[in-house]
């Protein structure tokens, strides 16, 4: 089970640090860069949890289609009017929205941080996420001897408990509601984690690049 959760969990743990240290995102953002991704090589190091291929087009096209639902149902701001009727403790953080161009004065940090920030997002926030989501939570709520339970079975239950999860781990619940369901789409279809990987990889990608461009830093 460890492989499965421990990168998810120490990235999700790590990253709410920044909320009461603003001024110093960068450094404790690194800082959580390097242990989720020491996480990471130990859970791929431990055991084969992935069957790695080319065959990733499906991954690209779903990726692409998401992040672009992902950005447009974002915009709209619809969870603002909804948060007013609802309790304090279950509304979402907002994101810190951190702008390098602004907090750090200096090119070379700037970038690096940029650099590994798009690392976080791209490449370690993927396999942390689908590892955990697709590869652990959802076979174990179809059944607690799940490292025996194949992927990619739809079950209605599992379905429904690990995309409301999902929602509610994201300020924009209903882009995060209308990606889920789009990634697992894929999952059903293709029965292959890695081909999740790539899409969410993908997509996290264009919205660096769309952050960057548009300066919405709420988004990243």
């Amino acid at each position: 089970m460890i492989p499965y959760i421990l990168p998810f969990i120490l990235y999700i743990t790590l990253t709410q640090i920044p909320f009461y240290f603003p001024e110093f995102y960068p450094w404790l953002y690194t800082a959580c860069v390097i242990l989720v991704g020491a996480a990471t090589i130990y859970s791929f190091h431990l055991k084969k949890l992935l069957k790695i291929h080319n065959a990733i087009l499906p991954g690209i096209i779903f990726g692409i289609t998401g992040i672009i639902v992902w950005i447009f149902l974002s915009q709209l701001h619809l969870e603002a009017k909804l948060f007013t009727y609802l309790p304090k403790w279950i509304q979402p953080e907002k994101r810190p929205a951190f702008n390098p161009f602004q907090s750090i004065p200096y090119p070379f940090l700037r970038w690096t941080f940029i650099i590994v920030r798009t690392t976080g997002v791209a490449v370690l926030v993927p396999i942390a996420e689908e590892l955990f989501w697709r590869g652990f939570l959802m076979r174990w709520i179809i059944t607690p001897d799940w490292e025996k339970q194949e992927i990619g079975i739809f079950n209605i239950k599992a379905f429904l408990w690990t995309t409301l999860l999902f929602i509610l781990a994201h300020p924009e619940w209903l882009a995060a509601a209308a990606y889920f369901c789009l990634i697992s789409i894929l999952f059903y279809w293709k029965k292959d984690l890695w081909n999740c990987i790539v899409a969410h990889s993908i997509s996290n990608l264009i919205l660096v690049f769309y952050v960057i461009h548009t300066k919405t830093w709420e988004l990243w």
